[in-house]
């Protein structure tokens, strides 16, 4: 009787043992349950919605560097306001600040980089990074420089129908050293090998190119 009682405790523990290994597998395949399809559909257009605020920071640089008056409005809401330097006002009136200096230097390439975004239905707040050259005559007429800028972007964005703009920057100016005179001239550049600004620059004969294949 005693080899059969421990035969009987034996498969008592066993069976035991088989559903609490069971339970345990059980709830580890709840916890690794794939999300629901809201929280899918929510991780979805928080990725979208990163590469869509990523593309406006980037066209805010282009439109910089081409002096595209058109996609530099593009980026802000009309009613966007502007802090950067000795500026406070209308994202509007910003624009044409800058492009008043832009239309004075011979070649800019603005460099964005160590980008974040946080989203939050249809708000978000990033920060980015950028790096600015500026070919610029000297002031006093003797020749051209080089004046190099970094800083931050720090932006509210704001999604309306769809579509992230810009409705708050923060312009911060970390460093910019002393400009260094240029050993040649920005008309000795060779001719075809570098950018150009807006309608001349390839980027839009290629991009309309590109558009008309679809």
């Amino acid at each position: 009787m005693q080899d059969e009682d421990r035969r009987t405790a034996l498969g008592v523990l066993l069976t035991m043992g088989v559903a609490a290994t069971a339970t345990a597998a059980a709830s580890g395949a709840a916890a690794a349950k794939p999300a629901g399809r809201n929280d899918m559909a929510k991780q979805v257009d928080m990725l979208v919605s990163r590469v869509q605020i990523e593309e406006v920071l980037l066209a805010y640089a282009r439109a910089n560097d081409r002096v595209d008056a058109d996609l530099l409005h593009s980026c802000f809401w009309p009613e966007s306001t502007h802090k950067h330097g000795r500026f406070d006002g209308k994202s509007a009136d910003f624009i044409g600040f800058a492009l008043k200096i832009l239309g004075t230097v011979k070649y800019t390439a603005h460099h964005i980089s160590n980008v974040s975004i946080q989203i939050d239905g249809d708000r978000a707040f990033s920060e980015c990074y950028y790096f600015a050259h500026h070919r610029r005559p000297i002031k006093d007429g003797t020749g051209e420089e080089d004046a190099f800028f970094e800083g931050r972007y720090l932006d509210d964005f704001e999604r309306r129908d769809g579509m992230w703009k810009i409705i708050r920057r923060r312009g911060l100016s970390d460093y910019s050293p002393p400009a260094i005179p240029a050993a040649t001239a920005y008309a000795d550049w060779p001719a075809g090998q570098h950018s150009l600004r807006y309608p001349d620059d390839d980027y839009y004969a290629m991009k309309a190119k590109f558009l008309g294949r679809r």
